[in-house]
């Protein structure tokens, strides 16, 4: 991923490139995503869930603090990072809220990308986050009496294995200019993933919290449910009508116009699912019924009253039994919860992924108009008789049907009455017609998820990566605003040819591939045997950066072509059972070809793939995902590797080809999952590597290791890539976009 600054591209010359095709809509249902959560968990659950689930979120902040206190700040830090965009394109919200009294006054939580403020309904955004709180947001709310008290739901509550925990609940009395801890999880014994937060609208210091969590995971209680405090936060007590036990709160709803009338949805094994109405403020609670399924169908739901008539409530019901996490129906009680109707007929027989997307909002004046959303949005303005789509995510971008999918909140203002705010994977549209057309508004809202990323060494204006649900997303001009889409779906692995910013392979799910140069895009999908592509999410791809048109990538066995992708050959047979999870050809000697795997095993070639040894791991590296390798560049022998999970070591170095491994981590590293690491080619003694903890750089082969995060995010960092002749780092997060550095 470094190269020479040789046959640097000229100012004026601008690389061609075209985009490949978007993501296609599959027929019949989306995939079920109640599997915590899509094929991506895999990609994540090989990083993070060995031994445990995860770390606690304590864990992190631990370890950061412990670095803080022991490691210095690197003196390769002259200047600060400065964000490097994409700042157009948007990334995976969960919460939205909106001033009652001015609807051009909102406020955005992301699901790792913390809370971000606009004051002209979205078309521009400030980042208006603690400096150093957790970024994985999940449920924001407004005190209805008083618009400049805020609450933030830490912990992204949307069941997926890259729904990360949070820390507990954030208050603001400043309209979100600055946060206070209020509610702290290990303090007060709230969820670590809040999805839902609602303040009474009669008593301000009546706050009602909802959470989902996993009960009790390595010995540590983990628990969702309703928690409630009537004294400002001072005191909590877990709700416990539903189960004493381990049970999910998905929505919190005050009734306004009655006081201490509450609706909750909660899911629990057994027949304890469903919609719980309280008359009295929270003191009792009635499961409601007539004209529901049987509870034990009843999954995620979403509830909404209609504002001008809160008798009349709609909800969206996942449906909990099979796999195929459909609506099981849409509900309207016209009685205030007494009974239930489901009028959504045939209309969403095709819609899913419900325990994931799951939204609705009614119209502030009329209760006959309602959208609701899961990977699409819909729309009624009769009080649910006839239903019609309102977007269409597969639409082309930029058209008035067009909005992203996967709906996590649903807002119509009050005071703006026929808008709609739809958070969203991503960023925001927003509607000014009740749905029927939608625009988005999500520049400069840098939320992007990046899986990984890459720079024309040739051209340092070309750089990008793929991103979770937004595809690859590609700027040829260095600029934070103008990244584009290179190639639909959930953006894979994408590579730039170190001697050609214009020849670019770039992946989506599940081994799909395409290769862009001179101007046009081909597929260039290897032919992957099914006995050994299954379970693979993303795979790596690595050019080799002395034979031209020589690409590798990986299902289970290892492909090259050395045609630029017209056809592939498989190197080995299936290796151990496992994807592989990283690639290096190595730029001293190309015949020295070395591959791993997210079971940990280490392979080599040193014939350039004529033959290949057995797994080279032994005793010394820790058995789990090697998440990159990397060869020192006149050296092919020498060798530093980095490794996932928590509870081992992570960086490793061998200098005899992999025969022989020693740990140069030493436990002065952060102990989370390192994701990347490079070699600057210019500077050969000086090694970094990035992590869930931030970047940290050695300049004598791991004896000495520095904090190089400074002021960036405190989020993942799962890449790092280095453009030789600028002296350019840059760094790609799962949440907060891409960041650069200028090295000495």
């Amino acid at each position: 991923m470094a190269g020479s600054k040789k046959g640097a591209t000229k100012p004026g010359n601008v690389v061609r490139l075209v985009s490949g095709p978007a993501k296609q809509r599959a027929p019949g249902m989306p995939a079920p995503r109640l599997t915590l959560h899509k094929k991506r968990a895999a990609w994540f659950h090989a990083r993070i869930t060995w031994p445990l689930r995860e770390a606690p979120l304590k864990k992190l902040v631990t370890e950061r603090r412990r670095i803080e206190r022991s490691m210095p700040a690197t003196a390769a830090l002259a200047t600060q990072w400065a964000p490097a965009g994409p700042s157009n394109i948007g990334g995976r919200c969960t919460a939205l809220v909106c001033d009652p009294a001015n609807a051009d006054r909102i406020w955005i939580g992301a699901a790792g990308g913390g809370v971000w403020a606009s004051i002209d309904a979205g078309r521009h955004w400030t980042f208006k986050w603690r400096a150093n709180g957790p970024l994985q947001i999940g449920a924001l709310a407004i005190d209805p009496t008083n618009p400049k008290i805020l609450y933030c739901g830490t912990g992204e509550a949307n069941l997926s294995l890259d729904s990360y925990p949070g820390d507990g609940v954030y208050r603001s009395t400043n309209g979100g200019a600055s946060w206070s801890a209020w509610a702290l999880s290990e303090k007060k014994g709230l969820p670590r993933r809040i999805g839902t937060i609602a303040v009474d609208p009669f008593d301000a210091k009546h706050v009602l919290v909802g959470g989902v969590g996993f009960g009790r995971v390595s010995g540590d209680n983990d628990f969702g449910g309703l928690y409630s405090t009537r004294d400002g936060g001072l005191t909590w007590v877990r709700e416990t009508f539903v189960n004493a036990g381990n049970y999910w709160c998905h929505k919190v709803v005050f009734d306004a116009a009655t006081k201490g009338r509450i609706f909750v949805t909660v899911t629990c094994p057994g027949m304890s699912s469903g919609i719980y109405r309280s008359s009295d403020a929270g003191q009792s609670w009635a499961q409601l019924k007539t004209g529901l399924p049987s509870p034990d169908r009843i999954g995620r739901t979403a509830l909404a009253l209609a504002p001008s008539n809160t008798k009349v409530i709609y909800a969206i019901c996942a449906d909990a039994a099979g796999q195929n996490d459909a609506v099981l129906g849409v509900f309207k009680s016209s009685n205030g919860g007494d009974s239930w109707t489901n009028i959504a007929g045939t209309h969403f027989a095709k819609e899913g992924q419900m325990s994931y997307g799951n939204a609705i909002a009614v119209h502030p004046t009329d209760p006959n108009q309602v959208i609701c959303g899961g990977v699409d949005l819909h729309r009624s303005s009769n009080g649910g008789q006839t239903w019609s789509a309102a977007s269409h995510w597969d639409a082309q971008r930029g058209t008035a049907g067009y909005a992203h999918a996967d709906h996590h909140m649903l807002v119509m203002p009050v005071s703006a009455a026929g808008r709609v705010y739809s958070a969203n994977d991503g960023g925001m549209d927003v509607s000014e017609d009740a749905g029927a057309s939608w625009s988005n508004r999500s520049a400069g809202l840098s939320v992007t998820m990046y899986y990984d990323i890459d720079v024309g060494q040739t051209d340092a204006r070309v750089f990008g990566g793929g991103a979770q649900d937004n595809g690859t997303l590609v700027t040829k001009t260095g600029a934070v605003d103008d990244a584009f889409e290179l190639l639909g779906g959930d953006g894979g692995w994408m590579v730039i040819d170190p001697k050609d910013a214009g020849h670019i392979y770039a992946s989506y799910q599940f081994g799909g591939m395409y290769r862009f140069r001179n101007g046009s895009a081909r597929n260039v999908s290897p032919p992957f045997k099914p006995e050994d592509s299954a379970g693979i999410w993303m795979v790596y791809i690595c050019f080799d950066p002395n034979a031209a048109n020589t690409v590798f990538t990986g299902s289970q066995r290892l492909y090259r072509t050395r045609d630029d992708g017209l056809s592939w050959d498989a190197l080995t047979p299936v290796l151990d059972g496992s994807p592989i999870s990283a690639i290096e050809v190595a730029p001293a000697n190309s015949r020295n070809v070395y591959v791993a795997t997210e079971n940990g095993s280490f392979f080599r070639s040193l014939d350039g793939g004529a033959s290949w040894s057995a797994n080279l791991a032994g005793g010394t590296l820790p058995g789990v995902m090697i998440t990159r390798i990397v060869t020192h560049p006149h050296n092919a022998n020498e060798i530093y590797l980095t490794t996932a999970n928590f509870g081992n070591r992570h960086v490793f170095r061998s200098i005899d080809a992999g025969a022989s491994w020693s740990d140069i981590d030493g436990g002065k590293l952060p102990d989370v999952p390192h994701h990347a690491l490079l070699v600057r080619p210019d500077q050969p003694g000086e090694l970094w590597a990035c992590n869930d903890a931030g970047v940290f750089v050695t300049s004598d082969a791991g004896a000495n290791w520095r904090n190089a995060s400074g002021n960036l995010p405190p989020a993942m960092v799962v890449d790092l890539v280095y453009h030789t002749g600028s002296k350019t780092l840059l760094a790609a997060t799962y949440g907060r976009s891409i960041w650069r550095l200028r090295l000495s």
